[in-house]
């Protein structure tokens, strides 16, 4: 028997909204001041390459790469200004999970300004058996799982790529680490580890990174190299931004500073190097609870290339737009959660403390939510950028949050602001610019792409050459916009109580050359996409990453983001009915009504891509 936590709608729903999503978006719609070039894959659906140009072997993980369709999402993407053709990317990358049983970091090399790219692995995943793999601490330490990737490039053609590593069953040993690519990054040099985690599954483990490079035309440090990371520390909550840094080229690193003051809820820094060698650390620090509302903006800084910091001080005051709810079943959709994570299935399964119920996404099954809503999870964080030529030394952030004009209480469970009174709360996700001048302080927060519909999230900006560029992920053209509806889920609902599946998340661009005094905006996704595609959980929860990126050089910028425009939609047979956030699945019928595991995983329903183009004013 399927019970209504359980059973959904019909595809003919679904196809009903992407048609007339279809009708409405036909034209780019960019803005006559700046240039769009046509976006593609980053994550291409051909082979991989091994580091430095090797061939795999039989029985590499990477030769299942590319070919077998697999999800990538939280892409990082880097221009290199010494040469501007150049444009590295990386991502979660499950491709390896088929032969290695794990996720690893991909990463992806452009020669032609991102026209085309040659797909590879950081070297070290578990069945990589070249030099460089096994001469990886990752590979040495027993890792089987490397993600969260970021990267940055010094001015003498060395990249920088950060993540974290990880084992998903004891001994977990969370761990951070820094590869160092040298001749325009198309030769890798070394992995070192930056930051330990201990083996106990409760124990410190190190995750959220960030790096950046001191590019500074007037810097005394100029060639540093900045990490910043969340270590997690047992309990929910018990988080702290730690800080490392190299001065010999990302061969050695400092031991690891804590610059956070208290140890609750910190995460997602982020790292900007201005003009005159100053180092800024900022991140979602929430000195207060959903239940509050009071949320902050943290910063700190540093005038001697990373040794010091000055205490944490407030940059914004802001309240969240962090998705959450409440499931049907809490100790069933927990363990589902604990097997997806063990299983290379989905990411961590922790709820966030600020949550205002236990589900932070919700699809089917075990994790259907009492809402009927299906969501992929997302939380307000912040970024910034310097720009290394600008002699007023000025840092820049862009951070997601709820728009306080808009919030209203919720008609279901779904919630997204912070609590008011008892009432769960939700209101529009919109996307907020603020500004610090040398030692002045940060400008009021405002909008920096106001819509009266949509929804907007996951934002990143760059800084260079007296340019800014802006990008984030935005529901606009959703038919199914409500600020009571998570993006991709229409109001009406099914005759068991589910909300409708919609097409409408697009990306977007801004452009700025007068400090963000005026923006340009631009759509950069050339089609809308349907982002909560049940991918992960055993195809029964989404699952979008946690973040977008783009990069620049003077007046050109390059953008990637997680894109599911080339899933190949399906029915799962498990529910009575089709569903409308399903994806091609095959199943076979078991005695007693039950159906076995997925037979076809490489068919085209995991195929979740990185998606990138360039953009310039």
């Amino acid at each position: 028997m399927v019970d209504n936590h359980t059973r959904r709608f019909h595809r003919s729903a679904v196809l009903l909204a992407a048609g007339t999503l279809a009708a409405a978006t036909v034209s780019l719609g960019a803005s006559a001041d700046a240039a769009v070039a046509p976006d593609r894959p980053v994550s291409v659906d051909s082979p991989y390459v091994k580091a430095n140009g090797r061939t795999p072997t039989p029985g590499d993980a990477i030769t299942a790469c590319g070919t077998n369709r697999r999800q990538q999402n939280e892409p990082t993407v880097a221009i290199n200004p010494a040469n501007t053709a150049v444009v590295t990317s990386g991502s979660n990358d499950y491709c390896t999970v088929e032969l290695a049983g794990g996720t690893w970091a991909g990463f992806y090399r452009s020669t032609d300004g991102g026209t085309s790219w040659t797909d590879s692995l950081l070297p070290g995943y578990p069945t990589d058996t070249s030099p460089e793999g096994q001469a990886s601490p990752l590979q040495q330490r027993g890792i089987t799982n490397a993600g969260d990737p970021v990267q940055a490039w010094d001015r003498s053609h060395r990249l920088f790529y950060m993540g974290n590593a990880f084992n998903r069953v004891a001994p977990q040993n969370g761990s951070v680490w820094v590869a160092t690519y040298d001749q325009d990054a198309g030769h890798y040099v070394r992995t070192v580890i930056v930051g330990r985690g201990t083996p106990a599954l409760n124990g410190k483990f190190n995750d959220k990174t960030s790096i950046e490079v001191d590019r500074g035309l007037a810097s005394p440090y100029s060639g540093n190299v900045y990490v910043a990371w969340s270590v997690f520390q047992g309990l929910h909550g018990n988080n702290e931004i730690m800080f490392a840094r190299s001065t010999d080229h990302g061969a050695t690193f400092s031991q690891p500073q804590k610059i956070s003051e208290t140890s609750k809820d910190n995460q997602f820094a982020d790292i900007a190097v201005t003009r005159n060698g100053t180092v800024y650390v900022a991140w979602n620090g929430s000195v207060g609870s959903r239940a509050t509302g009071h949320a902050a903006m943290l910063w700190v800084r540093s005038n001697d290339g990373g040794r010091t910091f000055t205490k944490p001080s407030v940059a914004a005051d802001f309240d969240g737009f962090d998705a959450a709810d409440s499931t049907g079943d809490p100790e069933a959709a927990e363990q589902a959660r604990e097997q997806a994570f063990e299983h290379a299935d989905g990411p961590e399964a922790d709820v966030e403390p600020s949550s205002a119920g236990d589900a932070r996404d919700c699809g089917s099954g075990p994790f259907a939510c009492r809402s009927g809503f299906v969501f992929f999870r997302h939380d307000s964080q912040p970024r910034i950028t310097a720009d290394p030529a600008d002699p007023s030394n000025t840092v820049y952030m862009t951070y997601d949050a709820t728009v306080p004009a808009t919030e209203v209480p919720s008609t279901s469970t779904y919630n997204t602001a912070p609590v008011r009174n008892g009432t769960l709360m939700v209101g529009q996700g919109a996307v907020y610019f603020t500004k610090k001048v040398g030692n002045g302080a940060w400008t009021a927060p405002s909008r920096l792409a106001p819509t009266p519909v949509g929804h907007q999230l996951f934002p990143d900006i760059n800084a260079d050459g007296g340019h800014l560029f802006a990008l984030w992920h935005d529901s606009r053209n959703d038919p199914g916009y409500s600020v009571q509806n998570p993006p991709g889920n229409a109001t009406a609902t099914d005759a068991a109580g589910f909300h409708l599946a919609t097409v409408g998340l697009d990306t977007y661009g801004a452009t700025s050359v007068d400090g963000g005094t005026t923006w340009s905006v631009v759509r950069l996704s050339s089609r809308s996409q349907m982002p909560n595609y049940e991918m992960f959980g055993d195809r029964r929860v989404p699952f979008h990453g946690d973040y977008n990126y783009v990069s620049s050089v003077g007046n050109l910028a390059f953008g990637t983001w997680t894109d599911t425009r080339q899933v190949a939609p399906g029915d799962d047979p498990r529910y009575v009915g089709g569903e409308g956030f399903d994806v091609l699945q095959c199943r076979a019928p078991q005695p007693g009504g039950t159906f076995g595991a997925d037979t076809c995983p490489n068919a085209g329903g995991l195929d979740q891509d990185i998606f990138g183009t360039s953009f310039s004013r």
